[in-house]
């Protein structure tokens, strides 16, 4: 019998919140397991609310965990005057022996619904901001412009604001006479000392974000790091953002691409969508007029053997399979964007990664394996890449409640596999499964052979 180990990585216990959502867990060179998550402090909602980044490491493959910190802290004491820092991602590079952590920023009350078209700087540079009401903007020193004319007031880098010197608010929270503008905002930071501690963020929208867009967001999972071919060496994160827009409610208009680094994470920039010239039902697609009924969002990514990209979906296709594409020129376009009949999926996020197992590549995929609902959570093995499955295994155990929303995957140093999930729609807790590839390709009749 293979041995199998269970654990809680994030719940009430180890923080200060008693709701914990969006997992992403990577592996370093040192063997160190680095997990983040959402910290949800008035609800399990994804706005209003104050979300916080939390990272918990594992020196031991998985098994026990150290204790939680707080890698980017928001602010707000109550669910309406809190801001967000919301769904991570996180992508190793063994070379830098970096981290990145990629999240969404948004200020009070601002979620996909609500948030306003636009990058939220101007073309100089400075951030937007509203003052008593009207547009203004801050420059590179923190003070306050109401249209051109100087105000009294500055702004820190935490985004508190002064007024002659005396601190009366926050920008973030929407009470205070300065306010960032509201809408989505992309932000990056970085650790180099192994998940122990983080850098200052930095806002990557005036690099990857359109003026028409409003929502630009992380897929949840991880970025990837692309090994052979002619782009070994950029790093790739995916993420998804709404249309401009032709029908009633644009904002829920949806597309995925990737973003992309050629210089180690200084610079980026984003691709095309795999909306952006698929053809359907004879006519071609623009990601940026695209359909609500054409969404393409949450997504993750691999690597094939040649360099080639696949890019796994989640859509809201009435077939309710998880969709797949690829991409030769690293992200930059995609091509051949089809449904996966054997992956079901009840419009929800899917995890995918490559892992080695006995010197051979193979890929692992878990999903909440419905059509209809979040439930039933199956972590499948495959030799090609995601394309068909030798074996699959369920993530929880018979006698436990069936429910499944998010997980993400990472490989440990000793082959084995760390999985975190969601295992209830409640969004109390983030739960880990640890196991060895063999553990999945021998799961025969409800049990490990």
């Amino acid at each position: 019998m293979e041995t199998i180990y269970r654990t809680q990585v994030f719940g009430k216990a180890t923080g200060r919140a008693n709701n914990y959502r969006i997992p992403s867990v990577i592996t370093t060179k040192h063997g160190t397991i680095v997990a983040c998550a959402d910290e949800r402090f008035f609800s399990a909602a994804d706005f209003p609310n104050r979300i916080d980044k939390v990272v918990r490491r594992s020196e031991d493959g998985g098994k026990t965990w150290q204790k939680q910190i707080a890698a980017v802290e928001e602010v707000g004491e109550s669910k309406n005057h809190g801001s967000l820092a919301i769904d991570p991602a996180l992508l190793y590079d063994e070379e830098q022996d970096k981290i990145f952590m990629l999240y969404s920023h948004t200020p009070t009350n601002i979620g996909i619904l609500t948030a306003k078209r636009g990058t939220g700087f101007t073309a100089a540079g400075n951030k937007i901001v509203s003052v008593n009401g009207k547009a203004g903007y801050i420059d590179g020193n923190g003070k306050v412009f109401a249209g051109k004319k100087p105000t009294a007031y500055t702004v820190n880098e935490r985004g508190d604001v002064f007024e002659d010197g005396r601190e009366i608010g926050n920008m973030y929270i929407k009470n205070c006479p300065v306010c960032e503008f509201e809408t989505f905002f992309l932000y990056i930071c970085e650790s180099t000392d192994d998940g122990r501690t983080w850098s200052k963020p930095v806002c990557l929208n005036e690099q990857v974000k359109e003026k028409w867009m409003s929502f630009l967001g992380t897929c949840p999972g991880i970025g990837i790091k692309i090994k052979r071919g002619k782009y070994a060496g950029r790093l790739v994160f995916p993420v998804y953002f709404n249309s401009q827009g032709m029908f009633i409610v644009p904002i829920l208009s949806l597309s995925a691409c990737v973003i992309y680094s050629d210089d180690g994470g200084r610079t980026w920039k984003r691709g095309k969508s795999p909306n952006d010239g698929r053809k359907k039902h004879g006519i071609r697609l623009s990601s940026r007029f695209v359909a609500d009924w054409n969404n393409i969002t949450e997504s993750q990514v691999i690597e094939l053997p040649d360099g080639t990209l696949r890019m796994f979906m989640r859509n809201h296709s009435l077939k309710r399979l998880v969709a797949m594409a690829e991409s030769t020129d690293g992200g930059e376009t995609w091509h051949n964007y089809r449904h996966n009949e054997y992956l079901p999926q009840p419009i929800c996020q899917v995890s995918v990664l490559n892992a080695d197992y006995n010197g051979r590549e193979v890929t692992l995929v878990c999903n909440a394996a419905d059509k209809q609902k979040r439930i039933n959570g199956i972590v499948r093995l495959s030799y090609d890449y995601g394309e068909t499955f030798v074996s699959s295994m369920p993530v929880k155990q018979p006698e436990e409640d069936n429910g499944f929303v998010y997980s993400c995957m990472t490989q440990a140093k000793n082959g084995d596999i760390v999985l975190l999930y969601e295992g209830s729609t409640m969004h109390e807790t983030i739960e880990s499964i640890v196991f060895p590839v063999s553990a999945l390709e021998n799961y025969k009749n409800g049990k490990t052979e």
